[in-house]
């Protein structure tokens, strides 16, 4: 329904909006409210409060130039100044609902809670809002596992342990719903359906596949359409008051700035729906270039689609049923909006959280605490244990890096925001700047910023870059190595890339080969090829994000805390207020002192709830970063940080060892050529003999190598040319000539029982015609 379509009667309207805090009480209840609020001691949430913004009265505690220009100031309807002192005549003022006011009693349906930010989100809200209701959790059912054995599993999860071990009880919050966003109506059973309806209130949507090489076809079934299966939900439900998406900040990477605004796309999500409908996979795939516009793969540009689809729900507003009619036998996921005489439109109240790169988190639940390889974290293992060595990356550009406690604190403050502002000012800035020439359609609105957009980032006021990043964290590594270390750690960053492969091939490559190769010398599975695909795999697909830059602004993240403060400090001064008493005319405070041990204890929301990413102090952060992953991925006790730092210096002597031997050996056969070869050879075959009997049977493609290099270095063959090296040998060979001026290598690739290896063979062709005839070579 578009929203002209409304409801004409503005007093009805009205009344839509007042009641959005309260939905169940009635305008007479509201009244009535209204004229006991004269009682300094009435409840003051007793009459919703809505607020409004001003522009020029408050000053900020920010200082920055940009704040002040788009930061708007919160002050209540009432018009409380700072200096508000209370008369008898006055009446208690309406105020802002606290962030503990509006999640009492409110239940919350979450999807994606097994994830990394659901799970944190969870332990969050179960830890800050004792009195809140039930919190449902949407669960995928896995065959041959109940659903109350999973959610048994993720309150077993690590992230849980404060709150078993202070707010053991609150765990039975916790309600698991059976369902999946792959199926219509989401896969819930109409009994859980009608239960959500009937008590859930907030919404947090985080579901999604994050999968870079997802395919297009079943990236739109996870990012779009359960998004829209989502929001067909979330607008049956009676008491609907937030919903927040969990999108990406890089789902518009086409645009080098990004604001804090829902970009439409040229096609519209229901078109790209329905083509996906009908459409194969290889012609969906096909189809990707155009439709991507410069997006490296599927999952930003379903999550752009999800954007436009949610801003289109939002401008269309929502109906929704009565509960006093009886609805157990009607499908609640129907496309169709219902529109009888038990029904009521409302606005669709919607936020949009962005996260750039989502890391460990900052302070809660405990700091560094992570539990998966993905985005960043993959590449800190693979560093830190000296796997990786060479990166394309810009030095130069930013790197945006969030903690994941402070993507889930803009979450909880978004859902508070946009149900106690949003009416008030039913427009927020510049939510849509689209131009014409990127819609095809050339669909313009001026009346286009009714959905809340948070641009969770770090680069718009903590900016690093990936050079500093490398210089902070690759101490930080060794200082706090992995007891499994392949070498010491030391990643490269090249802006070139043809630099890079080739430091690929030096670093990555060859020592891949020699490593696996000795592992089936000894008789071990050879691994190192297969990680080393693996990560090679990874660093391709975030090579699109090291070697571009974005420009985001950031600025809803600093209204939230600063329209989450006020409610706190009105809050406060509202308790002021009701413990004044008029004696004789003269205005005394009763219990002054139990006032201000109160509000002694009250803690900051920026301090419980922080967002303000100006105060993260990066080494700080990195190094609980790396005990984090150390700790709680990688499960390795801190008390093993000595002995793993020992094995980080035996390494690096080793390291250091082969490279003087290397180094020395190239050396002496720049002198001494002939002489280094014959002692090689000869030593070679020496101990090719004392070996090949104990592993003739034990390890039989060890016997055959070292039978093969026997036979070759015995033979009194002179070797001239290199098809004359392949026929006395069956291994890779690389093959040294000298020659003057200069020499000349030669590289001849054979393959022995499917594995292939490298035997450096260095021969000097300036030999004597007698040294030839005695076969030394």
């Amino acid at each position: 329904m578009s929203p002209n379509n409304h409801p004409n009667d503005k007093q009805q309207q009205n009344e839509i909006m007042m009641n959005f805090m309260h939905p169940s009480s009635s305008s007479s209840s509201l009244s009535s409210s209204s004229s006991s609020s004269s009682d300094p001691s009435a409840s003051i949430m007793s009459k919703p409060g809505l607020i409004k913004l001003k522009n020029n009265n408050h000053q900020n505690d920010y200082g920055d130039d940009d704040y002040k220009e788009h930061t708007a100031t919160i002050t209540s309807e009432s018009g409380i100044d700072d200096d508000y002192e209370s008369s008898s005549s006055e009446q208690c003022p309406t105020l802002v609902p606290t962030l503990e006011e509006f999640y009492d009693g409110q239940s919350v349906f979450i999807t994606g809670g097994t994830g990394f930010v659901g799970k944190v989100l969870i332990e969050k809200l179960l830890y800050e809002f004792p009195t809140m209701g039930n919190i449902y959790v949407m669960l995928r059912p896995k065959s041959g596992q109940l659903i109350r054995r999973r959610l048994e599993k993720l309150t077993e999860c690590q992230v849980f342990d404060r709150i078993r071990q202070q707010y053991p009880e609150r765990l039975q919050k916790l309600k698991a719903i059976s369902g999946d966003i792959r199926y219509p109506g989401l896969g819930i059973n109409p009994i859980d359906l009608q239960t959500i309806r009937d008590n859930v209130s907030i919404i947090f949507h985080s579901a999604a596949t994050i999968r870079f090489d997802e395919p297009l076809k079943y990236a739109l079934l996870i990012n779009t359409l359960g998004t829209k299966r989502v929001v067909q939900l979330a607008k049956k439900l009676t008491n609907l008051r937030s919903f927040v998406h969990v999108s990406t900040a890089y789902c518009t990477v086409d645009k080098r700035k990004i604001d804090e605004c829902v970009y439409f796309e040229p096609i519209s999500p229901d078109k790209i729906l329905e083509m996906a409908d009908w459409m194969n996979d290889d012609t969906m795939n096909r189809l990707t270039k155009t439709l991507y516009r410069g997006r490296p793969c599927s999952y930003h540009y379903t999550k752009s689609l999800a954007e436009h689809l949610l801003a289109e729900e939002v401008a269309n507003g929502c109906f929704y049923q009565s509960k006093t009619k009886n609805t157990t036998t009607t499908t609640i996921m129907d496309d169709d909006n219902i529109e009888s005489n038990d029904t009521k439109w409302r606005p669709f109240p919607a936020a949009i959280v962005r996260p750039s790169i989502i890391t460990p988190s900052w302070n809660e639940p405990f700091p560094g605490w992570v539990d998966n390889y993905n985005g960043f974290t993959g590449f800190l293992v693979v560093s830190g244990k000296g796997i990786l060595r060479s990166m394309n990356v810009q030095k130069d550009y930013l790197c945006d890096l969030i903690p994941v406690d402070v993507v889930i604190n803009t979450c909880i403050l978004s859902a508070w925001y946009i149900a106690v502002h949003h009416y008030k000012h039913s427009k927020f800035p510049r939510t849509l700047t689209t131009s014409a020439t990127t819609m095809s359609d050339n669909r313009q609105c001026s009346d286009n910023n009714e959905i809340f957009v948070v641009n969770c980032v770090t680069g718009a006021h903590n900016p690093i870059t990936w050079n500093q990043l490398r210089n902070i964290s690759m101490p930080l590594m060794c200082r706090y190595p992995s007891m499994e270390m392949f070498r010491v750690p030391n990643v490269r960053f090249h802006r070139s890339k043809m630099i890079n492969q080739i430091n690929v091939y030096l670093e990555h490559t060859i020592p891949a080969f020699v490593v696996d190769f000795l592992f089936k010398f000894m008789g071990f599975s050879p691994i190192l090829n297969q990680v080393y695909q693996k990560v090679h795999r990874v660093t391709d697909a975030l090579e699109f994000f090291t070697t571009n830059e974005w420009t985001y602004t950031g600025m809803n993240m600093l209204r939230l805390i600063e329209a989450a403060d006020y409610a706190y400090r009105n809050n406060q001064r509202k308790e002021l207020i009701n413990k004044t008493l008029y004696v004789d005319g003269e205005k005394q405070l009763q219990k002054l002192h139990e006032h201000q041990q109160q509000q002694q204890s009250i803690m900051d929301v920026s301090e419980r709830f922080p967002i303000d990413i100006r105060k993260l102090n990066w080494p700080d952060y990195f190094r609980d970063y790396v005990l984090g992953v150390r700790r709680f991925l990688l499960k390795e006790d801190p008390a093993t940080i000595p002995r793993a730092q020992n094995q980080l210096f035996l390494i690096y002597i080793g390291t250091m060892m082969t490279k003087i031997l290397i180094t020395g050996t190239i050396c002496y056969q720049l002198v001494y050529p002939r002489s280094i070869a014959r002692q090689s050879f000869k030593m070679l075959n020496t101990t090719t003999t004392m070996t090949m009997t104990n592993n003739r049977k034990r390890l039989p493609f060890t016997y055959n190598i070292l039978s093969s290099i026997q036979s070759l270095f015995s033979s009194k063959i002179e070797f001239r040319t290199a098809s004359e090296i392949a026929k006395y040998n069956t291994i890779s060979i690389l093959y040294f000539v000298s020659k003057e001026p200069k020499h000349v290598w030669h590289l001849i690739t054979t393959e022995f029982s499917k594995y292939k290896i490298i035997i450096i063979i260095m021969m000097d062709q300036r030999m004597s015609e007698s040294e030839k005839e005695n076969g030394e070579n």
